[in-house]
């Protein structure tokens, strides 16, 4: 009985470690896939955390984020006593401010702010919004004023109330120069979430900019909403008050213009419209009339950030650079324009998305954009070929010459064995220079021809793997094949390769991981962007991330694209991978 649950205790710490040996190894990848779905304001140091944050679409907006700034903490650097006692000073220096200042919301006397701000949560915004501003622009010299007092540097009584009084007055006097008007502007612009529409841009066929937005001509047509002017905008913003309801989750904003009397509306050719976004995760889609006829674009949008953004709409173009990023939005025909239509309109559309949509439109972000940077779909068939030739012309080299080698009798067998063998000694940085210049000499310089056509001459370790794997195989099968007519191309064929199929999975994974991850090889040999393979798109698509200000979330994104094959051949080839590794070499 004590055996047994020996036994027992034994097999389940066995397997509990295994789980943690697991999970400790899926860390990295988890982290990369949770990382791939957020949005870039999560990867600020203050917001780091392993799971992405959940979207929280809205009912109406403007609102507040009172998330946006974390609860008061004590700066780094104070002392705790200090910190203790200047708190409640900065609590009520803090409460005064914010009593006093009237935030500079929307409109003229006669609109009053939304009702949908509590003043509770504004209050409690703008004094976390306060302190964090606080603790983040604090002088390191008032720090170390601070930590000077509460010792007692150059004090009669290191300590004593008295010191510390001071360092709180040194806090307190740094949290009445940090706390002006701008700041308190600031603070309330960074959570008060608002839709805003702003300038309007087309561009002509003869490269003519003109810009159509002049005042406050954006017009509600459809929903619950208002446009109010900005008190402290340029005159040519617009701030929506949106209201969805349960039987009306859209509102639609139109600027309409009749430009037949400067030019012809069916010259444009591109055109620009700014917006704000809230962060309410509303879904953005756009419409556009054009001398009778009307486009969409059939990509719609997410409101997931919070700032300012000009997309473009553009009608196809055959003279397109497919390599450009494709930041645009490409409109198409659906249709003629509705009767009485102007002869050229914009119409910006916003949709409340539910949650679970709104955790869709997020998964998917990233991976979207990643699209739009770069041709991924270009990247990802050049290396799915590259994979394919690689097999297929790996698996027909190494069988057939470890074939020969392991079961054909031929003079100086075991010689040239020895020197394949050898091959496998040689580093490939040696033999890099000289296999390039071959490349150069027979015309493949800045072709994909390099990248597999080695292939067709065998890999000497996946050519060990199979002699080795030839040679278990009892002769018995080859004598009675041989009895039967067959050649050593038939045996080799219908005998020979069907016994052999876990070693051939092996290097099939071996050969697909090979190609799949090769970025040496592209880097040498390949010049052209429409020739990369998808590790040099992806190096290429982070240099455009970084050039860009960088974005951790896109990198991930393209990353997880990049391994997810690797992942789902190894998933299904895993039990003929661990086969062909265990039963290679043995012998019957």
């Amino acid at each position: 009985m004590g055996g047994r649950r020996a036994r027992t205790i034994e097999r389940l710490v066995t397997h509990l470690v295994l789980l943690a040996g697991g999970l400790l190894f899926m860390l990295p990848f988890l982290w990369m896939l949770s990382t791939s779905v957020k949005v870039p304001r999560e990867m600020v140091r203050d917001n780091l955390r392993l799971l992405p944050r959940a979207p929280t679409p809205q009912w109406s907006t403007p609102y507040l984020d009172v998330e946006e700034f974390r609860p008061p903490a004590r700066p780094s650097g104070v002392p705790e006593a200090v910190w203790q006692e200047a708190e409640p000073l900065l609590e009520e220096l803090v409460r005064r401010r914010i009593s006093a200042w009237q935030p500079q919301t929307p409109g003229p006397d006669d609109n009053p702010p939304p009702a949908e701000l509590p003043a509770e949560e504004l209050q409690q915004a703008m004094r976390n919004g306060l302190f964090d501003l606080f603790e983040r622009r604090m002088r390191d010299e008032v720090r170390a004023t601070a930590q000077q007092f509460a010792a007692g540097e150059g004090l009669k009584n290191p300590g004593s109330p008295e010191a510390i009084e001071a360092g709180v007055q040194a806090l307190v006097e740094e949290a009445m120069r940090l706390m002006s008007e701008d700041d308190m502007r600031q603070v309330f612009n960074e959570t008060y979430r608002r839709v805003c529409l702003g300038d309007l841009r087309v561009r002509t066929e003869e490269y003519q900019f003109l810009a159509l937005h002049t005042g406050d001509e954006w017009e509600v047509i459809e929903g619950d909403a208002e446009l109010i002017q900005r008190a402290d905008s340029t005159p040519d913003v617009q701030e929506a008050r949106i209201r969805f309801r349960p039987d009306a989750q859209t509102v639609r904003f139109q600027l309409a213009s009749n430009p037949a009397e400067d030019f012809d509306p069916t010259s444009i050719d591109r055109v620009s419209v700014g917006y704000r976004s809230d962060a309410s995760w509303a879904q953005v889609g756009f419409e556009v009339y054009r001398a009778g006829t009307r486009y969409v674009a059939p990509t719609t949008i997410s409101l997931f950030e919070r700032e300012w953004i000009e997309q473009e709409l553009r009608w196809p173009d055959e003279l397109e650079n497919p390599l450009a990023r494709r930041l645009h939005l490409t409109l198409q025909e659906a249709g003629p324009a509705p009767p009485g239509a102007p002869d050229f309109a914009v119409i910006v559309e916003l949709t409340r998305l539910s949650p679970l949509q709104a955790w869709w439109a997020k998964g998917i972000q990233n991976y979207w954009q990643s699209f739009r940077e770069v041709p991924y779909a270009r990247y990802l068939a050049t290396s799915f070929s590259l994979a394919i030739l690689n097999i297929v012309l790996a698996i027909f080299s190494c069988t057939l010459v470890a074939y020969g080698f392991a079961r054909l009798e031929w003079p100086g067998r075991d010689i040239c064995f020895v020197l394949l063998l050898a091959t496998m000694m040689l580093p490939p940085q040696v033999t890099m220079v000289p296999q390039f210049l071959i490349v150069r000499w027979v015309g493949w310089y800045d072709t994909l021809i390099p990248l597999w056509i080695l292939s067709a001459f065998g890999v000497p370790f996946f050519i060990f793997l199979l002699r080795q794997f030839f040679k278990t195989i009892p002769s018995d099968l080859e004598d009675a094949a041989r009895i039967d007519g067959c050649g050593f191309l038939a045996v080799y064929w219908h005998v020979m390769l069907p016994l052999v199929k876990p070693v051939i999975a092996t290097i099939a994974i071996f050969t697909f991981m090979a190609s799949w991850n090769n970025f040496m090889g592209p880097l040498i040999y390949v010049n052209d962007d429409r020739l990369f393979p998808l590790a040099m798109g992806l190096f290429r698509f982070n240099l455009i991330v970084e050039s860009i200000g960088g974005n951790i979330g896109l990198i991930m994104a393209a990353s997880f694209m990049m391994i997810l094959p690797v992942i789902i051949l190894f998933f299904f080839l895993q039990r003929y991978f661990v086969q062909g590794i265990t039963l290679t070499g043995t012998k019957e």
